[in-house]
């Protein structure tokens, strides 16, 4: 079989060419005319049902496709079956995939995705992506087979502080790259203004301003938008809007329903998204209920569940919303986020917490990264997973297959080391699983074994643990990640090192070293960069109560 660093030449005889010329260039294959490559695809359209309509969802679909696969590189005939240009493209992703891990499989393997929509939305806090991290991160969603982006960050000054200003000209080329980009990717591009922060819902002059800013971007070429009314007040602030309306949900019905209206002037394939004031909880309270009966019901309207940041979301939860606001809930799903106050934390863990059953009643997730592009990816990776197949997810496999593909084979072992100890988020209220089993298990056999050799494992066990740090630290394959980890990595050091300090306390007994762990901690703790969670502070709180005493 092929090796990573050999990859196969490949050639397409027959229509969509073009598009699998493309995506070799955008994924490091040669691309070679008429049957000289390595793998020989021929694509071919389909109008069957099969290929059209998913029965879990009832759903219509363009992502569906069929590959059959004959003998290996460089003999290796694949035919790809499909509706649409998506199905087309995830059927190359499949490809890719199945080259890069060296899991060649022969045979038919025909798959759709269970969520219709399936996204990140740049809606972070903070220092907004760089123009080529954006671009990086389209490529790496649409090798995801995600297919939507959502341009909405909070400090994009003409996003939410500055909405009805138009766009500047250098602003405006960089909108314009990052949709046209979007497009040769065939993902969707939603457009995101916040108005709600200023806007005067009974003013002519500020609802001529939001629309003349939403044209600006619609003549770029966008036909997607989302509509965002959160992190505003929850009452009325305008004398004008007070005496026009009898509270804010009853002025949001009208700016979206006319906001709706005016837009599906331009183009009857508009779509539009809104973000409601409340955006998070039981699904049925007034606020919600009430808006999502009044308006269109081709609009969709983000949720983040039954918390901002949402330990889990459930079947049940989403039914609920569904019969209140007439519509499935298309999820904005805060994480990996790490804004506000979640700052010194690193979100690089598994998606979980999400029901296996979702898909049947939600539209979709669109997951808020975190500011780091980079780092995000690895949690976006198994969002990805999750959302392509959430019957068949599992977080712990689909989270190693990330580490592996964004760190790159040689820090693989390391990173999975260090970044286990960085699992804590809203999705995982305790961290270093590993090391807290390593501590359990030094705890029994200190007391109930052979004393000695509980002290000898569990110094071995901070060793590689330091190795692991100190690799990782002297730099990566994945410079940028290596970059945006240098925090955490600074903090994972100290932390390993003052438990490694610990153990030889543990061993001698020296009252002296005992103070100087304690001074030690007392400044460790003073870097709030959250590393090790709950599980260092026990072990080191033990020890320093001389819980582990030779007597």
């Amino acid at each position: 079989m092929t090796t990573r660093e050999a990859l196969p030449s490949i050639s397409s005889l027959g229509m969509d060419s073009p598009i699998v010329q493309s995506w070799c260039e955008r994924n490091g294959y040669s691309y070679l005319s008429g049957e000289r490559g390595d793998i020989r695809i021929s694509a071919v359209k389909s109008m069957d049902a099969r290929f059209a309509y998913i029965d879990e969802t009832s759903t219509v679909s363009d992502e569906i496709y069929e590959l059959s696969i004959q003998g290996e590189p460089p003999l290796c005939e694949v035919r790809i079956t499909f509706a649409g240009e998506r199905g087309l493209r995830y059927a190359l992703n499949a490809i890719g995939r199945m080259i890069k891990r060296g899991m060649w499989q022969d045979g038919t393997h025909y798959d759709y995705p269970r969520f219709p929509v399936r996204g990140i939305i740049e809606g972070f806090y903070g220092q907004p992506w760089s123009q080529e991290q954006r671009l990086k991160m389209l490529g790496f969603i649409a090798r995801h087979n995600m297919n939507s982006y959502v341009y909405g960050p909070k400090d994009d000054i003409y996003h939410r502080e500055r909405w009805q200003d138009l766009y500047d000209e250098e602003a405006y080329a960089r909108l314009r790259n990052a949709f046209t980009e979007t497009t040769a990717l065939g993902l969707d591009f939603y457009y995101s203004i916040a108005p709600g922060l200023s806007m005067r819902y009974s003013s002519e002059a500020d609802f001529a301003a939001l629309i003349r800013k939403v044209e600006q971007i619609h003549k770029l070429g966008v036909t997607d938008f989302c509509l965002l009314l959160d992190d505003i007040p929850e009452e009325l602030q305008h004398q004008e809007d007070k005496d026009a309306y009898s509270d804010l949900v009853e002025a949001h019905i009208r700016l979206v329903n006319r906001f709706y209206a005016e837009i599906m002037k331009w183009n009857d394939s508009i779509r539009l998204i809104v973000c409601p004031t409340q955006y998070w909880g039981k699904g049925d309270e007034r606020y919600i209920s009430q808006l999502g009966s009044r308006i269109h019901p081709s609009i969709d309207l983000f949720w983040t569940g039954r918390n901002i940041c949402a330990p889990e979301i459930t079947l049940s939860e989403a039914a609920v919303f569904t019969q209140s606001t007439h519509r499935k809930p298309l999820y904005w799903d805060n994480y990996p986020v790490n804004d506000v106050e979640m700052t010194d934390e690193m979100h690089i863990g598994p998606y979980r917490g999400r029901d296996r059953h979702l898909y049947r009643f939600s539209r979709g997730v669109i997951a808020n990264g975190m500011e780091y592009a980079e780092s995000s990816k690895i949690a976006y990776a198994t969002i990805a997973d999750y959302l392509w197949n959430p019957e068949k997810y599992d977080p712990e496999a689909s989270w190693q297959g990330a580490l592996e593909e964004i760190v790159g084979q040689a820090n693989f072992a390391d990173m999975l080391q260090f970044a286990d100890n960085l699992r804590y988020s809203c999705l995982y209220l305790t961290d270093s699983p590993k090391l807290a089993a390593e501590l359990t298990k030094f705890n029994f056999a200190y007391f109930y074994g052979d004393r000695e050799q509980a002290i000898d494992h569990l110094e071995q066990f901070f060793e590689q643990m330091i190795e692991a740090g100190s690799r990782l630290s002297k730099g990566m394959e994945n410079g940028d990640l290596h970059a945006e980890l240098q925090r955490w990595l600074h903090k994972y050091a100290a932390g390993c090192a003052l438990m490694q300090e610990c153990v030889r306390y543990i061993r001698s007994q020296n009252p002296d070293e005992l103070e100087q762990i304690r001074t030690k901690y007392e400044l460790y703790r003073k870097d709030l960069t959250y590393v090790f969670a709950d599980v260092l502070m026990s072990f080191m709180n033990k020890v320093l109560d001389q819980y582990f005493t030779n007597q």
